[in-house]
């Protein structure tokens, strides 16, 4: 019998409904690796590979979906980042879906830096009436500024 791969466990709990920080971080880590591969660099053994069609079934036919439920200590991390009053003046548009904010969902990657080559997850934030908003985060060391509210395609 085959050993199931990293990817499997990821994409088997996209299918039950619901991922955790291991999985995101394993499913950012593998695209991550993907894209390097791609573009001609080197990755070391440990790094997790995905195929291209893992990653296609992944980006274009699981994600958009499945949209998974973000639950556990990722779930709480992101409340706390949102419901935050430093990050307060720049999620205005969108500070009544935080004042009733119930779930969130992993909708997507979007694909950062001077080649594009670093996936950082999408996440849609609903508040308890179904109203929603894509949003992001990234970290200060690469650029970013905390939270982000998503434009584009992001279900």
């Amino acid at each position: 019998m085959a050993k199931k791969s990293r990817f499997d466990e990821h994409k088997a709990a996209i299918l039950l409904g619901e991922v955790t920080k291991t999985n995101v971080t394993g499913l950012k880590k593998a695209l991550n690796a993907f894209e390097r591969v791609d573009r001609g660099y080197s990755t070391s053994r440990t790094t997790p590979h995905i195929t291209t069609v893992e990653r296609d079934e992944l980006l274009d036919n699981l994600l958009p979906n499945k949209r998974p439920r973000v639950v556990g200590e990722l779930h709480d991390s992101g409340v706390a980042v949102l419901t935050s009053k430093r990050y307060a003046k720049q999620l205005a548009p969108v500070a009544d879906i935080i004042a009733d904010l119930d779930h969130f969902r992993l909708v997507g990657f979007d694909f950062i830096g001077r080649y594009g080559m670093y996936a950082q997850p999408v996440y849609r934030a609903y508040d308890t009436k179904g109203n929603s908003f894509p949003f992001t985060t990234v970290a200060w060391q690469s650029g970013g500024n905390g939270p982000e509210i998503m434009s584009g395609n992001y279900w």
